[in-house]
């Protein structure tokens, strides 16, 4: 039979089962979060999606999260589930703040992309994770039960078939999701993955990327961690001993402080820059030199201690690392903070999630080629495990030729949804 014909349920489903479903319907209306609330804060969600309260996500298995789940007049049997982006873990994680950012990430050039698939007969399912921070271990587990929702609780009430194929996407560290489940998971996600400017590289990676960052801005700008602002409380810090309060000084003090240095020292600017490699935009290299040391700086103050606190311990290590490109390589060596890891920290970090490049379903890739936050030297990485593991052939890369993180057009990541389709066959 034809995909994405409207099929009478009532007379494809027996008595019992019409019964639980309606209930479970009933229940989960009779929770749903205030929509006109949630669309008032964010982009407005494409026609058929339905945003589920954490209250209602309880009563369908989920922690009390919020869901979306966009379904199509005439569906085509597949889904499409996206893994978001890294969010601070100061958000809690049943704030509809969350939702804002998630339909805030899905829309690029002011086109929200969830309407394209959805007009395409694709349904679409979203969540905004049991965990904020790093959440590659829980965010990969709400995928996989998002998917089951789906297949238990929506498509029976589309279709008196079974769900053809899954395809996931995700941007940024949902982009990691998304490599993880196709490589992990390929019977469940048999359509294939999308990855969004991804550490495709692994955690470890990402984790030393910005760590290294950390200890060499604090050894050129020791003013701005080691003094701590007056009567904040706070003691002097370094890399991976950040106080939990820290954030809290983040707008009042640090975002300031971080620029103020960076523009009343340009030398040791440059060398902070030379040295940890970080991409700079041609067109506007002091702008986008402090932009870049904002964002790789927050997440040491608002993530680090969840970090270690997911992983069991600190992750990084850079006993070893030789850093080079100041003016006197030898001074930064000795000066730098040098920092041990933890070894189950690291196991963890390895676990959730270190990528392997073998691959059963194709995986495409869009990535900017001059990306501060992931640098696409991680398409490199990932490309030369795909290589040693005979997967090259199931690998499509697509980089973007701009600056930015993430920074695509709607045209591009659509294209490269459409790209995933035609790898992925019949």
């Amino acid at each position: 039979m034809k995909y994405g014909t409207k099929w009478p349920v009532a007379s494809m489903r027996s008595l019992s089962v019409k019964i639980g479903l309606g209930i479970l319907a009933a229940l989960l209306l009779a929770c749903l979060g205030n929509s006109s609330q949630v669309l008032a804060q964010a982009p407005p969600l494409p026609q058929g999606c339905q945003v589920i309260s954490p209250q209602a996500a309880v009563l369908a298995g989920f922690q009390p999260q919020w869901v979306i789940v966009c379904v199509p007049q005439e569906w085509n049997g597949d889904l499409v589930v996206y893994a978001h982006a890294y969010r601070l873990p100061q958000v809690p994680v049943d704030s509809i703040d969350n939702v804002s950012l998630l339909l805030q990430e899905l829309t690029f050039g002011g086109q929200n992309v969830l309407a394209a698939p959805l007009s395409s007969g694709f349904a679409v399912a979203t969540t905004t994770t049991r965990k904020n921070g790093y959440n590659i271990e829980q965010g990969s587990d709400d995928l996989n039960l998002l998917v089951q929702y789906f297949k238990v609780f929506v498509a029976p009430t589309l279709s008196p078939f079974a769900v053809h194929k899954v395809f996931v996407t995700g941007g940024s560290e949902g982009g990691l999701i998304a490599a993880l489940l196709v490589e992990q998971f390929p019977d469940t996600y048999n359509g294939g993955g999308l990855a969004l400017s991804a550490p495709l590289a692994g955690s470890p990676s990402l984790v030393k990327y910005l760590g290294n960052f950390r200890v060499v801005f604090d050894y050129f700008f020791p003013q701005i961690f080691k003094n701590p602002p007056s009567g904040s409380g706070l003691p002097a810090f370094g890399a991976f001993d950040v106080p939990p309060q820290a954030f809290l000084f983040w707008d009042s003090v640090y975002f300031q402080a971080i620029g103020n240095a960076l523009t009343a020292n340009p030398a040791a600017r440059e060398q902070l820059f030379h040295v940890t490699r970080v991409a700079r935009d041609p067109k506007d290299p002091v702008g986008s030199a402090i932009a870049a040391a904002r964002d790789l700086l927050r997440f040491s103050i608002f993530g680090a201690p969840d970090l270690i606190s997911t992983a069991g311990g600190v992750p990084f290590d850079n006993r070893t690392t030789i850093y080079f490109g100041s003016a006197n390589d030898l001074a930064l060596n000795r000066g730098v903070e040098r920092v041990r890891a933890t070894g189950s920290a690291r196991q963890y970090l390895n676990l959730f999630y270190l990528t392997t490049g073998k691959l059963q379903r194709p995986l495409v890739t869009l990535h900017n080629v001059s990306d501060p936050f992931t640098p696409y030297s991680n398409e490199l990485v990932y490309a030369t495990r795909a290589i040693f593991s005979g997967s090259l052939a199931l690998l499509k890369p697509l980089p973007v030729f701009s600056y930015g993180h993430a920074n695509f057009t709607a045209q591009q990541v659509l294209g490269a949804f459409n790209l995933l389709i035609q790898q992925s066959g019949p």
